[in-house]
């Protein structure tokens, strides 16, 4: 299955998610993965923008998932492991907000994230991705004791239940200058075929976008020209279904 997930879900973004959404429709994506950030950097909490819960509450009727993405998607400190920050520098641009927040503070955040989503959309959230896909040592046991059923990496997806990873690199785009821009198009047209011949192993093939991608013609270009090329053969579907999760 070919799960497409828009990440940063806020409303800071909300037009371009929406945008970013109707363009998938238009591609043949009839069900995606909505990555929600209940307080993105602070400064845009969920609770105050009904325009963005009615939206995520009419896209979740129609068939999407809603996915907790961190809580603030910002760094709240220091990074203690010298390879967790060499792995921030490298992913993110000050957003690696889960690996600044301490072990012990995480079981709190989660359950406020699940607790916010229940209140907000009618739902807890079954899955969690940690923005920028980091995530600390022991993540995986917080979120399995909080009630989650999955969450990913960018290279394997977690059934936390089962305690089973499906590899699946996932396929995204960055645009924060523009030579990561051209490497990007560059990886995906490269990776694609690769990513496509897994997925027939695996069952499972993912595209990360964000709302930043609408700001480079070339980005979405690749964009469409790789999803409208796994749509091909792959279905759309959202995490939750592709991992068989009822």
């Amino acid at each position: 299955m070919l799960v497409v997930a828009i990440h940063d879900v806020a409303p800071t973004f909300l037009s371009e998610v929406r945008t970013l959404r109707e363009r998938l429709e238009g591609w043949g994506i009839g069900a995606a993965t909505l990555l929600a950030v209940p307080d993105h950097h602070g400064r845009a909490p969920l609770a105050g923008d009904p325009e963005t819960v009615r939206w995520l509450r009419e896209r979740a009727a129609a068939g999407d998932e809603i996915a907790l993405h961190g809580f603030h998607h910002l760094a709240q400190g220091p990074i203690p492991s010298r390879w967790d920050r060499l792995r921030a520098a490298i992913l993110t641009a000050g957003e690696g907000e889960m690996l600044t927040v301490p072990s012990r503070d995480v079981p709190n955040l989660l359950a406020s994230g699940r607790a916010l989503f229940a209140e907000l959309l009618g739902r807890e959230p079954a899955g969690f991705v940690a923005p920028a896909w980091l995530e600390p040592r022991g993540l995986r046991d917080a979120l399995a004791a909080a009630g989650f059923a999955w969450h990913e990496t960018s290279v394997w997806v977690e059934d936390l239940r089962a305690r089973r990873r499906v590899p699946s690199p996932v396929l995204g785009w960055a645009t924060r200058s523009t030579w990561r821009e051209l490497a990007a198009v560059a990886w995906a047209r490269g990776l694609g075929p690769a990513v496509d011949r897994l997925a027939r192993r695996t069952g499972l093939v993912r595209v990360a976008i964000h709302p930043g991608d609408l700001g480079s013609a070339r980005v979405m270009a690749s964009i469409e020209r790789t999803v409208r090329a796994l749509a091909e053969h792959h279905p759309a579907a959202t995490t939750r279904a592709a991992l068989a999760l009822g």
